[in-house]
């Protein structure tokens, strides 16, 4: 992975950061517009310095839930963010990428993106619940009665960056100014 820009690596992950992706020391946490996010991440893709990670293994055969909830953030991001990505695009030569391996430092990024999601009863796009007496075999099947769906318009892109000269020369130690 590399390019001729000497663009940073860009770790792009839906939802989850851990704390082995930080680095120690200082970093910054910006919120991002869906059009400095967009660009970020196309000049990654165009650079060959974009991998996407999850924590999810998305192809598990257990991992029916989490692969759908990506690829339907992938189509919200495609058909609201004009941000073209895909559900392959979280997969390596042989598996998916794992989360783990996305490193916040001097050369790489990590870009989580962020949503909300809202009450679909039966399709209709109304946010009112069922009533309380509502037949009790529909409110056992939940993907007849209540459906979750994406908010659009709750998209949030959130970038960490390491901040340079940012080590700590002593363990523990905070220098304040």
């Amino acid at each position: 992975m590399g390019s001729m820009d000497n663009l940073p690596i860009t770790y792009l992950s839906f939802w989850d950061v851990e704390l082995d992706n930080l680095p120690v020391g200082l970093f910054s946490k910006r919120v991002l517009s869906t059009a400095e996010a967009g660009g970020i991440l196309n000049a990654a893709r165009s650079s060959d310095t974009l991998v996407c990670v999850s924590r999810e293994d998305l192809a598990a055969p257990y991992g029916a839930r989490a692969r759908q909830r990506h690829e339907e953030l992938c189509a919200v991001l495609r058909r609201h963010a004009n941000i073209e990505m895909h559900l392959r695009d979280f997969f390596g030569e042989d598996c998916v990428n794992p989360s783990c391996v996305a490193e916040v430092t001097l050369h790489s990024r990590l870009l989580v993106v962020d949503c909300n999601y809202t009450l679909d009863h039966l399709g209709s796009g109304s946010t009112d619940r069922p009533e309380p007496d509502a037949d009790a075999a529909a409110c056992r099947d939940g993907n007849d009665q209540l459906k979750m769906k994406l908010a659009p318009d709750s998209l949030q892109f959130h970038l960490f960056e390491q901040i340079s000269d940012s080590k700590p020369k002593s363990p523990g130690l905070v220098s304040v100014v």
